[in-house]
């Protein structure tokens, strides 16, 4: 389970905090900045995401962010505060804080930003390739793999590394772009230097240039704050642009002025800002297609394929998942609290079977699931439960029916209790379907009922939904 340390004079923010996360993460506070560096130290390696006060007795959240910088560079710092200081607001993004919040804060708000939080923190871990003299790490999350294709990449990471120049991963999702961009992040010179990724796709339109290129206040309908974006943020930092493919065609030439020559504009103004950054960009999609059909920009292609690193799906390196699944299961061993051999033959088997087309990580979840049900100290075939292609279709095939009888209830002459009935009754159905269909697995089941995880937990936790 993660862990947050919560840093405020307030009791009542402490409280609040407790009550909002506690079934869901550890949760420490401390009262001020002194007890939250003793906190830190007893506690180095276990803190996931850390929340400061900006305005506390002795030292205050600027203060002691750079306190915990010192400490750990890649710990997610988020400041909170009651005051609009833009000054502070600056100050702490340039010490490298990943977010800055104003109070009163809504749960929704706080629950998305720890995700996002805790999502860019794994990023950011150690990436090494495991080679069977070292052993396997149940710490460190690493590219694993002992086939030419997996090698040949490691080759080009070492080469992208050192050249200090734009970057584009390509490959299926799952494959493992993230740990390649951390690893050349890991070996170039601007390692130890400010690190972020920034998932194209889950962004808005409307917000998307706001969160690369910062926005004054103004800009725009419920900007009431000047914001500092993604790459004055990381200025002599690497950033990873993750599904660059989304990106929307006026802020792809916004992004190309930036590879140009490193000036950008906030939105809502025109002072003109320069950066000093390393991107690494990401795509499962086929860029070269895209710049045929006019969704992706060719000046902007060229600039960022400079140096371009494929990542083969897991099918096609089916040697590497015997060492992939003793990898997972080792990391699913201290998870679970489990003593785990390893995995029989049969299990294997059905494994080297399957044709992945969630590649690694459809791999990894089907091992995690496999060691929490395991009752015996060997995974076994009984224990290997995989969603095919044909769970898949029916589970699309529910959902469109799902969708159609919400229309109709929203549609009908109903009294409002009725109404609300209907679609209570229609969204809990759909979303005990979907786990059931994907074997409790929340990450699939969000995926194919299209909405986030912060909401298929809050919805789960509405309707008394359990993932067993």
């Amino acid at each position: 389970m993660n862990t947050l340390l919560i840093v405020d004079d307030e009791k009542s923010v402490r409280y609040s905090f407790k009550r909002i996360f506690e079934n869901y993460y550890n949760v420490i506070t401390a009262e001020d900045g002194k007890v939250a560096l003793r906190v830190l130290d007893d506690n180095i390696n276990n803190i996931d995401v850390i929340f400061l006060d900006v305005r506390m007795p002795g030292l205050n959240g600027i203060e002691l962010l750079k306190k915990i910088k010192e400490k750990i560079k890649n710990i997610p710092v988020i400041i909170m505060t009651a005051f609009t200081d833009t000054n502070a607001a600056i100050e702490a993004m340039k010490e490298g804080a990943f977010d800055y919040l104003l109070k009163p804060l809504r749960n929704e708000q706080l629950r998305e930003v720890v995700e996002k939080a805790i999502s860019s923190s794994r990023l950011t871990q150690e990436a090494i390739l495991y080679s069977e003299e070292e052993g396997l790490s149940k710490n460190v999350e690493m590219i694993v793999g002992k086939s030419q294709a997996i090698l040949d990449v490691c080759k080009m990471i070492g080469q992208a590394a050192v050249a200090d120049v734009p970057v584009l991963l390509s490959g299926e999702s799952g494959v493992g772009k993230e740990l390649v961009t951390r690893a050349i992040y890991n070996y170039s010179k601007r390692k130890g230097r400010h690190f972020m990724a920034v998932n194209c796709a889950a962004l808005p339109d409307g917000i998307v240039e706001s969160e690369l290129f910062g926005s004054e206040k103004g800009a725009f309908t419920g900007a009431e704050r000047m914001r500092i974006g993604r790459f004055e943020q990381c200025d002599n930092g690497t950033i990873l642009l993750d599904e660059i493919g989304d990106l929307p065609l006026t802020t792809q030439a916004k992004l190309l002025r930036v590879l140009q020559d490193g000036s950008f504009e906030r939105l809502g103004s025109n002072k003109t800002f320069k950066t000093d950054v390393r991107i690494i960009s990401a795509s499962n999609k086929d860029l070269h297609d895209e710049v045929r059909h006019g969704r992706f920009r060719k000046d902007l292609f060229h600039r960022l394929n400079v140096f371009t690193i494929h990542i083969p799906p897991l099918r096609e390196r089916k040697e590497d998942i015997h060492v992939l699944s003793e990898y997972f299961v080792s990391r699913a061993e201290k998870e679970t609290e489990k003593h785990i051999k390893g995995i029989s033959p049969e299990a294997l088997k059905l494994l080297m079977s399957h044709n992945w087309p969630g590649n690694v990580r459809e791999l990894e979840n089907v091992l995690r699931r496999a060691a929490a049900t395991a009752n015996a100290d060997i995974i076994g075939s009984g224990d290997i439960h995989i969603t095919t292609e044909h769970d898949i279709d029916e589970m699309y095939e529910l959902a469109g029916l799902m969708r159609s009888i919400m229309d109709r209830a929203i549609t009908a002459e109903t009294t409002d209790g009725i109404f609300h009935c209907v679609i209570s009754s229609a969204e809990k159905i759909l979303i005990e379907e979907a786990l059931r269909r994907t074997k409790g697995n929340r990450f699939q089941t969000s995926e194919l009922l299209g909405i986030s995880r912060v909401t298929l937990r809050k919805k789960m936790r509405d309707y008394n939904i359990s993932s067993g």
